[in-house]
């Protein structure tokens, strides 16, 4: 008794887990399906479905939106076209539009196929049970021809091709082309120019180097004086000082009145000069009169002055003797100490002055009396 109701215990639970996982699949497959959503029956009529079958998923956008429920003719013997009708779920039903187009793709590798919905963007949404644009999709066969005129374009441009390469004068074109540019790599690599010098040359490629620090250098101070410009601008605009009163203010009325009448003063003087017979036009501009032989004069007298600087840098004459020459200072200093150790000539000149001093009244007494 006790080992019928194990038994029926394990029998029970293996059924109801049977169930449990039953239920689990089938929610699972009515989630992905989205079965267990609310949706609506759409039609569209194609030429040929290729294939399409009833369960096929329909797409928006890459996400699943409903599925197909029937693929077939209509009762109307005279309609050539295969009838789909797809139930799509209400949520994505209100994206469908006059502009949405149904067509149907390859699910995958193995041939499946699947319709797919675009979103539409004008007009009104469509409603329950509409019959909705559809797009033809090109045959196996269309695809071929469309492959084939492809390929015969391409043979096409590769004949044309081929015929440019076959040109008589493109070969010489080509082949002097090649010549010419082995001569240039052949003076690059062994030449004397600049080219190879700067790809060989260490020195070049100091003095490159150096060319682009002293570049470096002068953009720095360019931009380290463009700073400075802008802070001196800023100064002036922001004030205080002279140029921005002159500018942006009253200004300094005095002061550019005196400058003013100082330039005025200045250019009455100019003109004056330029316009007179006096001096300084002589002297600025020439003239015929006395003063031109006067500016000669003082010409000639400061060439012969030059002259004799010159010859007394050079040592010549007794004061360029003396500047130059060490040996005359050293006589003249004997000369005058030995004058000044000798009583006779100190008597003598101590007898000189007295006698000027003599003669001296007697002279301006005369200039008195006449």
């Amino acid at each position: 008794m006790a080992k019928s109701i194990k038994t029926d215990l394990q029998v029970g639970a293996f059924i109801l887990f049977g169930l449990v996982l039953a239920a689990v699949v089938i929610f699972l497959i009515g989630d992905e399906r989205r079965v267990f959503d609310d949706s609506s029956q759409y039609g569209a009529a194609f030429d040929d479905v290729e294939g399409l079958k009833s369960g096929a998923p329909v797409r928006m956008g890459g996400v699943r939106v409903g599925q197909v429920e029937k693929v077939g003719y209509s009762e109307d013997a005279d309609d050539g076209l295969v009838h789909v009708k797809m139930s799509i779920v209400d949520e994505a039903s209100g994206r469908l539009r006059e502009d949405s187009v149904v067509s149907i793709e390859n699910k995958g590798l193995l041939g499946d196929k699947m319709v797919v919905v675009t979103m539409g963007t004008k007009g009104e949404i469509l409603p329950k049970g509409a019959e909705l644009q559809t797009k033809k999709n090109p045959g196996m066969f269309e695809r071929i021809d469309e492959m084939a005129g492809d390929a015969q374009s391409t043979l096409k441009d590769v004949s044309k091709l081929a015929e440019a390469l076959g040109d008589k004068q493109l070969h010489e074109d080509i082949r002097g082309t090649a010549h010419s540019v082995n001569v240039m790599m052949q003076e690059i690599t062994q030449g004397d120019g600049y080219p190879h010098r700067l790809l060989t040359s260490r020195e070049e490629a100091d003095r490159i180097s150096g060319m682009v620090d002293n570049f470096e250098t002068s953009s720095r101070e360019l931009n380290a004086t463009l700073r400075e410009m802008r802070l001196a601008v800023h100064q002036v605009r922001r004030g205080p000082g002279f140029a921005h009163d002159v500018l942006y203010g009253d200004g300094p009325q005095k002061e550019i009145g005196q400058i003013g009448d100082a330039a005025g003063e200045l250019a009455l003087t100019l003109r004056g000069i330029r316009q007179g017979d006096g001096f300084a036009h002589d002297v600025l501009f020439g003239g015929e009169t006395d003063t031109g032989d006067a500016v000669k004069n003082i010409t000639q007298m400061t060439a012969d002055l030059r002259d004799i600087v010159r010859n007394v840098k050079k040592g010549k004459g007794t004061i360029g003797a003396l500047l130059v020459d060490p040996s005359v200072y050293d006589d003249l200093k004997r000369v005058l100490g030995d004058v000044e150790r000798n009583n006779v000539l100190r008597a003598l000149v101590r007898y000189s002055i007295k006698r000027d001093e003599a003669k001296k009244p007697e002279v301006e007494v005369s200039a008195g009396e006449e």
